[in-house]
C-alpha cells in the first residue's frame, strides 16, 4: 500500500557522521471516529465560532499574532520571524544522541513511521535498522515537531523503523502521589495461587485486531436507527456490583475460566458438578451421600464461606485429597492460619 502523499515531517536522520534523508508519517489515525458538531436545535443549523475581540467585535485571522501573557492582561507578541531565529539543528534533523536497552512505557506518546526519503537514503536506513535489531537497543534522539523539541525513541518494525515521541520527566506526575496510600503488606498465599492460575489461563499473544471500539460501534448503530426514524432502546438497567468475599470471587473466576477453556462435553459435566458442589455447600449432605461423592467431598470448615474445590497448580494452594468417608465424620477442627507472603 503506498505511503500517504503528505508526510508529517521531512528532514534527516543523523547518527554520528551518518546522515540520511527521512520522512515521518503519523502511525495512528482517528479519521474513522464518529465526530459530533454543535447544532442550533430550533433552526437545525450548525453553530459557527467567530474570532472576536471584546469592545471591537469580529476580526480577521490574518490580523492575529501569538502572544505570551507575562502579567494579567498584558502580553508580549512573538511573530514568525522571531521564531525562525530560534531554529535548532533538530528542526530538520532527528539527532540520535544515545541508545537504551529499555524505556519505561509511561514516557511513550505518539507513534510515527520513519521512512527513507528516496533510494539513495535506503542503504544507510537499512544498516541502522539491522544494527538496532541485532543489538536489541532503542535509539534515542531529539527532533522539533510542531514547535516543540521532542525526545524520540526509534526501533525496528518489520522492514522499517518505528518512532515514538517521548514525554519529558517533568510532564509525568509522581506515582507516589497516587500510590502512596496503598499498603505494601503481605498477601494470602491461597488467594495469590488462584490469581496466578487465572492469569495463566487468560494469557495469550496480544493481537490488536481482536479488539474494536464497541462504544463507536454502538454510536454508529444509534445514528443508523435515528436516520430510520427509530427511537433508541431504553437504557439497560445496571445492577450494582455485588460485594462478595474475595476468595469466593477468585474461586468462581477460576471456575469460569476452566469451564470456558474445556471441550464442549466436559463443560456440561463440569457445570453439573459445580451445581452439585454448590448445593452441597448450601444443604448439609447426609453422611451416606457424602461417601458416595467421596472424590468431591470436603470437610466443612467452621465458616460461612462456601467451599468450591478447584485445581490449583504449584506448591502453594494445593488442597489435600479428601478420603472417602466410612462413617459419619465428627465436626472438623478449626483450620490453621494461612501463611502469608510479604510483598517484596
Amino acid at each position: 500500500m503506498p505511503a500517504p502523499a503528505r508526510p508529517y515531517w521531512t528532514g534527516f536522520l543523523k547518527l554520528s557522521l551518518v546522515t540520511i534523508g527521512v520522512r515521518l508519517y503519523t502511525a495512528a489515525t482517528e479519521r474513522e471516529r464518529v465526530r459530533f458538531h454543535q447544532i442550533h436545535e430550533p433552526s437545525g443549523e450548525r453553530v459557527k465560532q467567530q474570532l472576536i475581540v471584546p469592545g471591537i467585535g469580529p476580526v480577521e485571522r490574518e490580523d492575529i499574532v501569538k502572544g505570551y501573557e507575562y502579567e494579567k492582561g498584558r502580553y508580549v507578541t512573538v511573530d514568525p520571524d522571531d521564531v525562525k531565529r530560534l531554529r535548532l539543528e533538530t528542526t530538520d534533523t532527528i539527532d540520535i544522541v544515545e541508545f537504551s536497552d529499555d524505556i519505561d512505557p509511561i514516557y511513550f506518546d505518539s507513534p510515527y513511521y520513519l521512512v527513507p526519503d528516496g533510494s539513495v537514503a535506503e542503504e544507510g536506513y537499512r544498516v541502522i535498522r539491522e544494527a538496532l535489531r541485532e543489538s536489541g537497543k532503542v535509539a534515542v534522539g531529539r527532533v522539533v515537531i510542531n514547535g516543540q523539541e521532542r525526545i524520540i525513541a526509534i526501533r525496528p518494525l518489520g522492514t522499517g523503523l518505528l518512532g515514538n515521541a517521548l514525554r519529558y520527566a517533568d510532564e509525568i506526575r509522581k506515582p507516589e502521589d497516587y500510590f502512596g496510600s496503598i499498603a505494601a503488606d503481605s498477601v494470602d498465599e491461597d488467594q495469590l495461587a488462584i490469581m496466578e492460575q487465572i492469569i495463566k489461563r487468560k494469557t495469550k499473544k496480544f493481537d490488536a485486531g481482536e479488539f474494536v471500539d464497541r462504544y463507536q460501534t454502538a454510536l454508529r448503530e444509534l445514528i443508523a436507527q435515528k436516520l430510520k426514524g427509530k427511537l433508541p432502546e431504553k437504557e439497560r438497567e445496571r445492577r450494582p456490583a455485588q460485594v462478595i468475599n474475595l476468595m469466593d470471587a477468585l474461586k468462581r473466576s477460576l471456575a469460569e475460566e476452566e469451564t470456558a477453556s474445556a471441550p464442549p462435553r466436559r463443560r456440561a459435566a463440569r457445570r453439573t458438578e459445580e451445581v452439585e458442589v454448590e448445593a452441597g455447600a448450601e444443604e448439609a449432605p447426609a453422611p451416606a451421600k457424602t461417601a458416595a461423592r467421596g472424590h468431591r467431598a470436603v470437610a466443612a470448615a467452621p465458616t460461612k464461606q462456601r467451599n468450591l474445590l478447584l485445581p490449583v497448580e504449584g506448591g502453594r494452594g494445593k488442597a489435600p485429597k479428601a478420603e472417602p468417608a466410612k462413617a459419619p465424620a465428627a465436626a472438623a477442627p478449626a483450620a490453621e492460619p494461612r501463611r502469608r507472603r510479604k510483598a517484596s
